[in-house]
């Protein structure tokens, strides 16, 4: 087949718009994802935002809520926070969910007990459970449960105004 001397530099154009073609939609996609994770909040606290990154990163990995780590390193103080123990902290948190959700618990107490495991073990909880009748009133659980209904409002606040 005859193709004219023109269209010979014709041939090479069709491939370079087909690679320009996929090269933006590469990156299309690579904006999408770099202004989902600017979808986190970073909140004015005591540690960076590369190690709240961190934090925000394992919580969505385990499907735990972000505010409430960040509430009970603000309520037990952040000290020296190392990434290891953050991922140790998160996994052991996760397994207490779980733990208290295989028990029967409702959502709603499996907070409290969550946050009680952490202080006490599953066994202190459980302890804690029999010789008292009100464990809602731990001072401890109301101080992290205050400090992240403050954070969830907070970033809704934050939200808005953006």
């Amino acid at each position: 087949m005859y193709i004219p001397r023109r269209l010979n530099h014709y041939k090479l154009l069709v491939p370079i718009i087909i690679l320009i073609v996929i090269f933006s939609l590469v990156v299309n996609d690579a904006e999408a994802i770099v202004s989902v994770e600017k979808d986190r909040p970073i909140y004015g606290m005591p540690i960076s935002e590369s190690t709240q990154h961190y934090i925000w990163i394992l919580c969505e990995g385990n499907e735990f809520p972000y505010e409430l780590i960040l509430s009970i390193y603000e309520v037990e103080g952040f000290g020296n926070l190392k990434l290891d123990n953050i991922k140790s902290d998160i996994e052991t948190l996760v397994y207490y969910r779980g733990y208290w959700a295989k028990q029967g618990y409702p959502d709603e107490f499996v907070f409290d007990l969550i946050l009680i495991a952490r202080l006490r073990g599953p066994e202190g909880c459980r302890a804690f459970l029999k010789h008292t009748e009100s464990y809602d009133l731990n001072d401890y659980v109301q101080e992290v449960a205050e400090y992240k209904y403050y954070l969830e409002q907070s970033n809704d606040v934050a939200s808005v105004i953006i």
